[in-house]
Order: structure tokens, then sequence, then C-alpha cells
């Protein structure tokens, strides 16, 4: 492998790539050293200007590093998304999001649309733009490849603030509120007193959901059309799908739900950052999302924890 090849997958996000196995000896990618966000020189009474490129889960990881940085400093950010950067997965991932060309892609032009009301709903965010060369003041990509984060092991939360310390935040915390006032009426509707399911392809474990059958009437699929189908093709199941037209509807939906369950995802991220109760089917290969860290945030590697935290939260959901 060539080294600007190897570079463009790391950049590109390549979770299980082993830097050790596959850079040559005498070639060596340029390491960017962690710095204080808080001494980059910037203009009075500017926004600050920040760079992220790769896939909405790591955007949302990250909004906490945003919020934090407008608490230091006061200056509301200009979020710069790359749209259209090539993906890289591990061999045998399947991923929706795709370009004209169908190929792999971390944020394609109608993710970006679906992300921007979202984003701009933070009280700490001026915009949300896509990236064209703009001025860079904070690169968010630079724990792709180029200053080491232990990705992708480790929180995702927690890879930007071991580049940029002065980011750290409480991660126990919400840092992405909505007003739930303005919940759509529709989704109420579906969402309320329901219990949200999401599970995507990627990042799986080998847990058997047939228990969820026996409570059915409780349930609502959030996802693609696809992830739906075979989720519930695989289980016997016949639930509804929840078709939303943004992510802020996504966040609605999740804090109108009596709880949610998924895997590593940009669900379970949205509602890591929200605090709202949540059950996570952990990855074994790429251990980079994790429960126990806030109030009723649970989480499995085997069957009779995914049972038994299901029980857990659905008796305590029941309650209220």
């Amino acid at each position: 492998m060539k080294l600007k090849d190897l570079k463009e997958l790391i950049a590109s996000g390549d979770d299980e790539l082993d830097l050790s196995a596959l850079l040559p000896e005498k070639e060596v990618i340029k390491v960017v050293n962690p710095e204080m966000t808080t001494e980059i020189p910037i203009q009075e009474g500017a926004c600050v200007q920040i760079r992220h490129s790769v896939n909405s889960g790591d955007l949302v990881a990250a909004m906490g590093c945003v919020k934090k940085y407008n608490e230091l400093t006061k200056r509301k950010a200009i979020i710069m998304q790359t749209v259209n950067y090539v993906a890289a997965y591990y061999q045998g991932a399947e991923h929706p999001i795709v370009d004209e060309q169908g190929r792999n892609v971390t944020v394609n032009d109608k993710i970006f649309e679906m992300l921007k009301p979202l984003i701009e709903s933070q009280d700490y965010v001026h915009s949300f733009e896509k990236y064209s060369g703009q001025r860079i003041d904070i690169d968010f990509d630079v724990v792709r490849g180029k200053t080491f984060v232990n990705l992708p092991h480790g929180n995702i939360q927690g890879w930007l603030p071991l580049a940029f310390p002065d980011l750290t935040f409480d991660i126990s915390k919400p840092w992405i509120k909505i007003d739930s006032e303005k919940c759509p009426p529709v989704i109420k509707g579906m969402v309320s007193g329901k219990i949200l399911i999401n599970f995507t392809a990627r990042y799986r474990a080998k847990i058997d959901y047939f228990f969820l059958q026996a409570y059915a009437p409780d349930l609502i699929f959030t996802g693609t059309g696809k992830d739906h189908w075979d989720f519930c093709n695989q289980w016997g199941l016949t639930i509804p799908r929840l078709e939303i037209d943004s992510f802020l509807d996504l966040a609605y939906a999740i804090k109108e739900a009596r709880f949610f369950l998924g895997n590593q995802s940009m669900g379970w991220n949205l509602c890591q950052a929200m605090g709202t109760p949540r059950i996570l089917e952990m990855c074994q290969f790429a251990d980079n999302c994790f429960p126990g860290i806030g109030e009723n945030s649970y989480g499995y590697f085997y069957q009779v924890g995914a049972e038994h935290y299901w029980r857990t939260l659905y008796k305590e959901t029941l309650r209220k």
C-alpha cells in the first residue's frame, strides 16, 4: 500500500486500521501534536470556524466540544462539514450513505440537509455550512490519523479532548438540547409512550431479538427502510417505522419515547448527547460507545444483558 493511499484510508475513517501493520518502515505520517484551542488566535468578535469531515454520529459526539469552546470563549461556532468525503469502512461493512457515483461517503447532500436543523438549533452554534475551502480555526479531522487518540477504541466523545485538552467536557451531562414544546404533532402522536428501536448494519453483536415479539405493540423503528425490513424480517416482528425529514425530528422522537434500544450508531450517540434513557448493543471489535455514563444508560455484549436491561428500563419507564 502506498503512503498516499494509506493516508486517504485513515482520513476516511476506517475504524479497524492497524497503522503498525501497514505503514512502511521509513514513511511516517506527519503527526499533529495536541493543542489548546483557546490559544488559537481568532479575530475579536468573529465566530470560530471548525472543520468536520466524517460521519453524523461522530459530529453529534463532537458537539460537546463545540459547546465547551463556547463556554470558555463565548464565541459561537460555524461548523463546516465536508460533504461527499469518500469513506473507507471495514471489509464487509454496509453503510447506506453514498454519493451520486454510488461511492460510500461519510456525509452526502441529503444527510447534510438532515443535520442542519439539529445542529443550528443549538444556542452555541452560529451556522452549519458545507466546507469548501474556508478558513479553518479548529480542525476536528486531526484525530483521523494525525493526532493519536486510540481510535477506534475508547469513548467516541473522548477522542477530540485528547487532541484538544481544553475541550474536555462532562459526557454524563447533556450537550444537545431541544425544545420539546416544538415537537411536530405527527411525531408526538406516533412516538409518545413508545420504545424507539434503531439497528443499523454495522457494529453488531450476535443477539437474539425474538423476545421483543411480546412487546411489539410498544415498539416503533427509526432508521432506513432497509434496516427496518431487515430487523423485522429477521426477528418476526411487525412494527411501524418512523419516517423523518431531519435529525431534529429524530431528536424530538427520542425525547418523546420511553427509551431507546439500538447499536453503535448516530441514533445512540444522539441519545447520549441528550441524556435520554437508552440501551446499547455494544460492538466487540470497535468499542467506542459505552453505557453507564449518565442516568438510565445500559449496554450489553451478551443475550442475558440484553434481556435484563430491557426488562429494567421497560419496568422503570412504565411507572412514569
